[in-house]
């Protein structure tokens, strides 16, 4: 009769894992005026509301870590949030023999199942961490599709405003700040 034996192996990891999820969208401008004066008025009204100018692309960076990029030439938004925590993480691996002979294999075994057992746990906390970010996100996208409205709002009226006086003179200038209204009369 044959006595079986158990090899335990005992394995830690210690990770940093990264996780990263965004949102692309675009700013409805209409075409009022050539891109390079419609980029100015966007570039402009951003830097008013804290982004600053890289190239074509004008960023903030929230204090939640939400990174907001609009490309002022094409009105792309690139909104994303991206986190990293540290996990440390202890797995056994246990196989079971009925030879003392094959000790090493049998060890080398173990710890083949203690490291997928690592593995996998970091896929875990990977996923969590995702699954974290997004819903941070989701929760910031609320306020600023709100304020990005208010930019293509802002950017749209400016831009009515230097094609009226391309058209002819500017008599009359009407903003309802409330509704959001503009009423321009222009003598062609």
């Amino acid at each position: 009769m044959s006595r079986a034996y158990r090899v335990s192996v005992s394995e830690s990891l210690n990770r940093i894992v990264h996780a990263e999820d965004g949102v692309c969208s675009k700013l409805e401008l209409l075409p009022l005026l050539s891109r390079e004066e419609t980029a100015g008025l966007l570039a402009a009204e951003l830097a008013a509301r804290g982004f600053t100018q890289e190239g074509d692309v004008a960023v903030r960076v929230e204090a939640d870590g939400v990174r907001v990029a609009v490309d002022v030439t094409t009105g792309d938004v690139s909104v994303t949030l991206s986190d990293e925590t540290s996990v440390h993480l202890v797995a056994t691996g246990e196989v079971r023999t009925y030879s003392p002979h094959e000790s090493e294999a049998v060890r080398t075994l173990a710890r083949e199942k203690a490291r997928a057992n690592l593995e996998d746990r970091a896929q875990d906390a990977t996923d969590a961490l995702r699954e974290d970010i997004t819903r941070r996100l989701e929760g910031r996208l609320r306020d600023l599709k709100a304020e990005l409205d208010s930019i293509s709002n802002k950017v749209t009226a400016e831009a009515l405003k230097v094609r009226a006086s391309q058209l002819g003179t500017v008599e009359e200038i009407h903003e309802d700040a409330a509704t959001g209204s503009l009423t321009i009369k222009v003598r062609v």
